[in-house]
């Protein structure tokens, strides 16, 4: 038996370099450029920013007439780069007539892109798209898109920035081409996730029919999967990009990816039955399931999104070629059920592989690398994996009875495992839901709560009760000046030197922006405003980075009979508007 299965062996030689020789020639095919399209990549001069502090000014001023360098790259790809990248169109050179309309189309995920349309007497007009925008995107379109009608326009300037990498694979077309493309894009994207949809559900059916893990996992390793190409296609910013926050759309790839690699490692532990036939590489997967696990909470902590779509791709890399390693190995011990398992696990490590080199710039980036490359392996993969289901079904049969037990054992250990990972999601959630992501202290809606849970007390029991309300002077200006980044830096900063000079005399909270809110229970009205007076002197000589000196105002006040919340709070807010009104960094107070 062993030598018959030796003879697959060519054959899967044959299946991988065919593979790769397919998905490698069409990079010099342009086949997603239309002849009515313009693609832009060698339109574009270029020009590095490693002070990220540029302004449209500053680039359209003569200093910078000659600083643009003409692209080479139809497909720009600059990578994970903490750079600006400003980008520069001749308009005569794409508008060739100045009746049309047209449209700019940036199909690539970008945190912020921003695209300045100059006429000669260099005024301007600006769009701004990206992850940043989204939900100021009047039409929900995956790509970045942006409309040009002045004719009167000279040149066009495009800046990418963000902590995602900066690529741009964009193309110009007239409205009535971009239309036509539109629906083209539709129709065959509607084909792919149509084919790969009603595949899922076939499968789901047959787990339901046949009550089999593997289906299951195989159901939930497609799904994932469609989420995946969805996420990498910016499909995602289409469908529900007015729905969540930015900093899910920029961790959405890593954060999906994560977890098709769970459930591909779940499905090949299940398919191959490693913990019978190979518990060595039964434990290699367990482990290798525990990092991935690991890594896919890891990214909705982290700020480092460079380092975790890095240690995804060498995740995906490691995980396809240890399970498609652990499917030769089953497949040489005289398993026939891994015939068609290593068809398609062999195109999915071609694919994977493709898109590894391209992320790692080993090979020219072309769209088609995150486009077509991972939907034919996984279109060819699919259905080799479902004919592989269906021979091990077939093999199991008469195994079936005697493994239910040990079956139904395993399964309840992971829904337990899955229940006890979900309670300790739900405490962090719990809470991150009261405390603010920046400063670590309690959010709004927390200090709400305990506000109104002093001042009842106050009202009830007659006790003291001080507030403090500061603000950070002139905070509009660093971010104006620095940059939001540097305040950021500054809010975090005040927030240290809040904890260090409150201690226990106070809840410090932040209250909103630049502002935070002290509640000092039990604490008369004098009190407070030495507790105010001590933050200001402390803050007022404390070194901050990149700003160096900054002040707060306080407005302090304090429980008086008769005193509703709201009045309360008022009353604090008019005493920090005459601190302000005073000139700044000082305390005020009304009684």
């Amino acid at each position: 038996m062993k030598n018959k299965v030796l003879l697959y062996i060519p054959f899967l030689l044959i299946i991988i370099a065919s593979f790769l020789f397919n998905l490698l020639t069409p990079l010099t095919a342009n086949a997603l450029e239309d002849a009515k399209s313009i693609n832009l990549g060698t339109y574009y001069e270029f020009y590095r920013d490693p002070t990220n502090k540029l302004t449209i000014e500053d680039v359209l001023s003569d200093e910078y007439e000659r600083a643009f360098i003409q692209s080479q790259q139809k497909y720009l790809f600059y990578g994970q780069t903490e750079d600006t990248i400003w980008l520069r169109l001749h308009a005569d050179e794409i508008m060739h007539d100045l009746d049309e309309t047209y449209w700019l189309e940036a199909t690539d995920k970008l945190n912020s892109i921003e695209v300045y349309l100059v006429k000669s007497d260099d005024t301007y007009d600006m769009q701004k798209g990206g992850i940043s925008h989204i939900k100021n995107q009047e039409i929900a379109y995956r790509s970045n898109l942006f409309y040009i009608e002045d004719p009167s326009i000279e040149a066009i300037y495009v800046k990418l920035d963000g902590i995602m990498p900066l690529n741009l694979i964009s193309f110009f077309y007239t409205t009535k081409d971009f239309i036509e493309k539109v629906i083209a894009y539709k129709f065959y994207t509607g084909l792919f996730y149509g084919f790969m949809t009603s595949l899922l559900s076939y499968n789901l059916f047959l787990f339901f029919s046949l009550k089999e893990k593997a289906y299951l996992y195989y159901v939930f390793y497609m799904l994932c999967f469609i989420f995946y190409q969805a996420s990498m296609n910016s499909l995602d910013l289409e469908l529900v990009g007015h729905l969540f926050s930015e900093r899910f759309f920029t961790r959405s790839i890593s954060f999906i990816g994560n977890l098709l690699l769970i459930f591909m490692i779940l499905f090949g532990k299940e398919f191959l039955d490693l913990k019978r036939n190979f518990p060595q590489f039964n434990r290699m997967a367990n482990g290798l399931l525990g990092a991935t696990v690991i890594s896919f909470f890891s990214v909705y902590f982290t700020t480092d999104i460079t380092m975790m779509n890095t240690i995804l791709i060498i995740m995906a890399i490691f995980v396809t070629f240890f399970l498609w390693l652990s499917g030769l190995f089953v497949l040489l011990k005289g398993h026939k059920m891994a015939r068609y398992y290593m068809i398609g696990w062999t195109v999915l490590l071609g694919s994977i592989m493709v898109q590894a080199l391209g992320f790692l710039s080993v090979i020219p980036f072309h769209p088609r690398i995150y486009e077509e490359v991972p939907a034919i392996g996984a279109a060819f993969e699919a259905i080799f994996l479902s004919l592989a289901l269906g021979d091990k079904i077939n093999i199991m049969k008469k195994e079936y009875q005697a493994s239910q037990e040990k079956l139904n054992e395993k399964l309840e250990h992971l829904v337990a495992e899955r229940t006890q990972q979900l309670k300790m999601a739900n405490t962090e959630l719990e809470i991150l839901a009261h405390t603010d992501q920046l400063t670590q202290l309690p959010n709004r809606f927390q200090v709400d709560r305990l506000l109104t849970d002093g001042f009842e007390r106050a009202q009830s029991k007659q006790m003291p009760l001080s507030i403090i309300l500061l603000d950070i002077d002139q905070f509009k200006a660093v971010n104006d000046n620095y940059g939001h980044q540097v305040g950021d830096l500054v809010l975090q900063e005040v927030a240290m030197q809040l904890k260090e000079s409150v201690s226990n005399e106070g809840t410090i909270g932040r209250w909103g922006g630049e502002e935070f809110l002290i509640i000092c229970p039990q604490s008369p009205l004098g009190t407070a405003i030495d507790l105010a007076e001590k933050i200001r002197r402390q803050i007022e000589g404390h070194t901050f980075p990149v700003v160096i000196h900054k002040t707060v105002s306080f407005g302090v006040t304090s429980y008086i009979s008769g005193d509703t919340l709201h009045s309360m709070l008022s009353r604090c807010d008019k005493a920090l508007y005459h601190a302000k009104n005073n000139g700044r960094n000082r305390v005020e107070y009304l009684q």
